[in-house]
């Protein structure tokens, strides 16, 4: 089962390959905001990849454009940076999460 880390965090989280990176912290209780639910919609769960990105789900068509509009807003959004909702991890993952819930 791959490991999540999430920089900066003292807890490892396990993940199934078949949940994204953004269930597998919310069920753990890790503050990540969004707000669309997961659907690459709201660009909220913004991560970086900090190793293990080639162990993650290829970046589909939704996320590109999302990324690519976040980009266009001033948002950190280009090389290494992924949205949560949309990555899968089939191996061992560091991440960098931008946007937690009641960081100000």
């Amino acid at each position: 089962m791959p490991t999540i880390r999430v920089r900066g965090h003292p807890k490892a989280f396990q993940a199934k390959i078949t949940t994204s990176l953004l269930n597998v912290l919310v069920m753990n209780g890790f503050p990540i905001d969004t707000v669309c639910g997961g659907r690459a919609q709201c660009g909220r769960d913004l991560i970086r990849i900090v190793s293990g990105a080639e162990f993650l789900s290829p970046l589909r068509e939704a996320e590109r454009l999302r990324l690519e509009s976040l980009a266009r807003e001033g948002q950190p959004a280009g090389p290494g940076m992924r949205l949560a909702c949309q990555c899968y991890a089939r191996g061992d993952v560091e991440i960098e999460a931008i946007n937690i819930r009641g960081k100000a």
